[in-house]
């Protein structure tokens, strides 16, 4: 039994001590139990640490030493303690964040771009080369909100905070919030933090232009006002994102779009009010000034109403619709006044600066008119994405499709099909009645893309993804309907390579598809080709750092393909979608890294041979992404950042990894065929089941459905694709083992050790990939795997059952090893651990002989800090005490009548999968808490029977279904504090 002191005493000798207290000297002398358990491993091998201090936990909670109160406090103190570790993680992630210092590093850098071979360029070369841009944020709503808006503040003011002053009273609101997500997660509230991220980025930008209006003015003082800079942009797909989602109607999404405009609008708006005053002494300008006021006001009234309507749709209403149709009518019907176009604002403005005399004002302006030609009518420019099997529905009707788009067999005849509609299709004109009737997805969003350009920005182009593009044919298919709805002068189509297939084809496809005239005609027409790769699906399917091989090989590959086409005047976008976590290829060793890994030096050059313009782009996933934006020096710092990346010249050294193809190629394709394997075990799924993502909060507006199977109560998933990526790798997260990016790297390297060794030494490239293995490697930990695995071993529960005296807990005890016997999870469990160790042990060994190798380079080993990883191993062993003492109370389910569509048996299993909270609901609803109303009439005498049937539960609610829930908010937090060491969600 845990023994907590207190003057030489147990907890019980000092009942009146703050609880805040009792968890202090409770952590204390766990921290002591643990490592003495440790201590036994060296003589017993099969111990486990985490087990010994999890059923040391659970004996101390069930003699009533740790109560609901003490575990609270326990929980608070080690999830504030992670929480520092990762401002801290935070804080070094991003760099230098003094804006000052930022702000030289970026006039450094403008001023590099005003020579070539140490002379100054012209005052137009100097503008052409500040007007490309280098590089977009692109946000998206990632279920990745895992933080309350609170704790995200206060998560980067600590990071920032530089003495313990400042620190402070904010460790003192760490302590006091709660540590989860916003109680209101859906779209909307996704959606406001996303605006609040991509004004903070465009802030940061404008403080960008103002060093580039300054440089210019010193370098050409008779110039400067015909420069317009733009070297980076921002785009969001939050609500634009229909991909695996049915729950955002079309209202919503048209919303959304209006929604960025006027937001931009409105800023635009106060800024001119502000010109106007300064320029009341020249009445032609400032009259010139309040016209494009007038407009600006005229275009926000119209976005707003049609806004209001769009959020109150009502689609079955004839009244709603008609008003909806006056309003769209009086937005674009002629004379209406708005403004339809960036380029034309951006005109209008420009000829104020081009006439304004007076300096201060002119620079006002300057930044004004850059501001809108950089990003047109709106805070963020448009993502669309879409599934390709969307896009295959709804073409398969018109070409007679009966097979899948890429069977050999019918492959080249489906693309001739639609290669013919695309040559013979005639625009259709269509209205916002045609949206809500059209079925079939792919066509409603091409309206939409139509309706944006005409309701809020036709200059400004939209962004067309296409998640799991595996053939040509699916490009094709999108250029079709471009067409069919006369958008495809405004719309990049750009293939989502992430699945296997994508990865492996990626570059087969989009040479497939410019053999089509047609379509490289479109091409050539829009001057952009765009790809996205994503890092994602990719990592959970071959392995993180076999899908940046692939996504690499794909840019390596470009080059020629667009030299072969006659494209190199075409600008090349990469949008790389990865999130913060190193589960979905965010490098851990900061902001330039991060860069690098996927922007490889080897890639940059080869696109400079080939004379080929190439804009970066990636993205920044929900809340874990936003959080880098939450203030103007941090905002700014990533800005610098990118900058620093875009515009160094680029690494000219030879790295010996691309020397090595034969080795290279084969030390990736044993990682691939590793992850292959473990795909196709079902022991695998059954892990990823288990628990699912209950040991979590929900960390966004996706819908989580779940289905069971029979009485089991197991979650019933057969194979990992039925999970998305960020739940795949939260729940591997949650269990200690970061598989998705170690696995097959042990059975790699042992393949040829020596010249792992050797490449591992010498290429700078094979150590940044790396190093993304060796910080997963860090925070795996298969003791805590298999401590988990082991809640479900029926022998287990049998052995503590025969260990008791007391009937009642042997019968419970017993019961539960009934409960898993009949689940029959352990001994799947147990084959998929031994997998993951007979791997992990390769890589284990293998980088322990790297270090030694290097030791006198000053190499150090790879683990946790002491103190975090104790921090952890409590977390993981309070989580698992927590988890038996619900398993133990699932058990005391009463039995009820086979009325219900449900048995006891399993919603006790469901429990001890932690699927609690509905399992709770049903439970309340079959024993219900309130006595039956009793007709209150005098029938002459009085009854004093109450029927069993119609009796209250209270006790069931007040020693059953409520301490289970409170056990479970202790779990999730928990879940919580996990994360925090981790840095981020999946």
């Amino acid at each position: 039994m845990l023994e907590i002191e207190a003057d030489h005493g147990s907890i019980g000798a000092a009942p009146a001590a703050p609880a805040e207290d009792r968890a202090a000297a409770a952590l204390a002398v766990a921290r002591e139990r643990l490592s003495a358990h440790r201590t036994r491993v060296d003589t017993d091998p099969f111990t486990s640490p985490i087990r010994l201090m999890a059923l040391d936990l659970k004996r101390a909670m069930d003699h009533g030493e740790i109560d609901m109160s003490i575990s609270d406090a326990m929980i608070g103190r080690l999830s504030t303690a992670a929480f520092i570790g990762r401002a801290e993680q935070l804080s070094a992630y991003l760099g230098e964040v003094d804006m000052s210092a930022n702000a030289a590093s970026i006039e450094r850098l403008l001023r590099q771009l005003a020579e070539a071979d140490g002379d100054r360029v012209g005052a137009e070369e100097f503008g052409r080369r500040v007007s490309r841009v280098l590089y977009g944020f692109v946000f998206t709503a990632h279920p990745t909100f895992s933080l309350s808006n609170k704790l995200q503040q206060a998560l980067v003011e600590l990071a920032l905070a530089r003495d313990e002053a400042a620190r402070a009273p904010v460790l003192h609101e760490v302590e006091r919030l709660p540590h989860g997500p916003e109680a209101q997660l859906d779209l909307a509230e996704e959606f406001r933090q996303s605006v609040f991220a991509i004004s903070q980025v465009r802030a940061a930008l404008m403080r960008v232009y103002a060093i580039v209006q300054a440089v210019a003015e010193e370098l050409y003082p008779d110039q400067w006002r015909g420069i317009v800079p733009r070297l980076a942009s921002v785009a969001s797909w939050v609500g634009y994102d229909m991909d695996g989602r049915s729950d955002i109607p079309w209202t919503a999404t048209l919303a959304h779009r209006l929604m960025i405009q006027e937001r931009q609008l409105s800023a635009w708006h106060e800024e001119i009010r502000a010109l106007t005053r300064i320029l009341d002494g020249d009445e032609t300008l400032a009259a010139a000034l309040e016209l494009v006021e007038a407009r600006l006001v005229l275009t926000a009234e119209a976005s707003r109403s049609l806004i209001d309507l769009l959020q109150a749709a009502r689609l079955d209403d004839g009244e709603w619709w008609e008003r909806l149709a006056r309003v769209s009518r009086r937005s674009l019907g002629k004379g209406a006044g708005r403004i339809t176009g960036g380029k034309e604002l951006a005109a209008l403005v420009q000829r104020v600066l081009d006439k304004v005399e007076d300096q201060d004002a002119a620079r006002r302006l300057w930044l004004l008119h850059a501001d809108m030609a950089a990003h047109g009518l709106g805070l963020a420019r448009t993502h669309m994405r879409v599934n390709a099997i969307q896009l295959h529905n709804a073409i398969r009707k018109t070409i007679g499709m009966e097979h899948a788009a890429d069977d050999p067999s019918y492959r080249q005849s489906y693309v001739e099909a639609v290669a013919r509609l695309i040559d013979e299709v005639q625009p259709v004109s269509i209205h916002l009645g045609t949206i809500s009737g059209e079925k079939a997805t792919a066509k409603r969003i091409f309206m939409l893309v139509e309706h944006m350009l005409r309701l809020a920005d036709r200059d400004e182009p939209i962004r067309f993804l296409i998640a799991e593009c595996e053939t040509s044919f699916t490009l094709l298919a999108a250029l079709y309907f471009a067409k069919m709805f006369g958008v495809d002068e405004q719309i990049d189509i750009s293939p989502l390579f992430e699945t296997r297939i994508a990865l492996t084809r990626g570059v087969e496809i989009i040479a497939g598809a410019l053999e089509v005239p047609v379509y490289r005609d479109y091409i050539k027409k829009r001057g952009r080709l765009c790809v996205q790769t994503g890092f994602s699906d990719a990592g959970r399917f071959l392995g993180q750092t076999a899908a940046c091989y692939l996504i690499e090989q794909i840019r390596l590959e470009l080059p020629p393909l667009l030299v072969k086409h006659g494209l190199t005047e075409v600008e090349l976008v990469i949008f790389d979608t990865h999130g913060e976590s190193i589960g979905r290829g965010a490098h851990p060793g900061g902001f330039r890294d991060r860069l690098a890994y996927y922007d490889t030096a080897e890639s940059r050059r080869r696109f400079r041979d080939a004379g080929i313009t190439v804009r970066e782009e990636s993205s920044y996933q929900g809340s874990d992404g936003y959080q880098y934006f939450l203030t103007e020096e941090t905002a700014f710092a990533v800005v610098t950042r990118v900058l620093e990346h875009c515009l160094e010249p680029v690494e000219t050294a030879p790295d010996p990894f691309y020397a090595e193809r034969v080795y290279v190629g084969e030390f990736f394709a044993s990682i691939e065929q590793f992850n292959a394997e473990v795909i196709q075990n079902r022991d695998y799924a059954a892990l990823l089941g288990a628990w699912g993502t209950n040991m979590l909060w929900q960390t966004g507006s996706r819908p989580a459905k779940r289905q069971y199977d029979g009485a089991s109560g197991r979650v019933s998933l057969d194979h990992p694709s039925q999970l998305r990526a960020i739940p795949h790798n939260s729940i591997l997260q949650q269990l200690g083992m970061l598989a998705n990016t170690i696995g097959g790297v042990g059975r790699a390297i042992a393949k040829d050790p020596e010249t792992f060794h050797r490449l591992y030494g010498e290429s700078p490239r094979f150590r940044r990939m790396l190093g993304m293995v060796e910080h997963a490697f860090k925070w795996t930990d298969l003791e805590v795997v298999k401590a988990y695995i082991d809640l479900y071993d029926p022998s287990t529960w049998l052995a503590r059952a025969q260990s008791h005296d007391e009937d009642a807990r042997i019968e419970e005890l017993r019961e539960l090893a009934g409960v898993f016997e009949q689940m029959r999870l352990h001994e799947r469990l147990v084959r998929i651990h031994r997998v993951f160790l007979r791997d992990y042990m390769d890589l284990a060994r293998a980088l322990k002989e790297h270090r030694r190798r290097t030791r006198d380079a000053g190499a150090v080993p790879i683990v946790v800090d002491l103190e975090a990883r104790d921090n952890i191993h409590l977390l993981h062993a309070l989580r698992l005490a927590l988890m038996q003492r619900l398993d133990v109370l699932a058990v005391h389910v009463p039995d009820f009548s086979d009325r219900h569509n449900f048995s006891r048996s399993s919603l006790i299993a469901r429990l001890t999968q932690l699927d609690v909270e509905p399992v709770i609901e049903i439970l309340r609803d079959i024993f219900p808490m309130t006595e039956p109303r009793i007709q209150p009439y005098d029938f002459g005498v009085a009854a004093t029977y109450r029927s069993e049937e119609n009796q209250s539960y209270g006790q069931e609610h007040a020693l059953l279904f409520d301490p289970i829930l409170r056990l479970y908010g202790q779990i999730r937090r928990i879940g919580s504090a996990v994360v925090h060491h981790l840095g981020a969600v999946g």
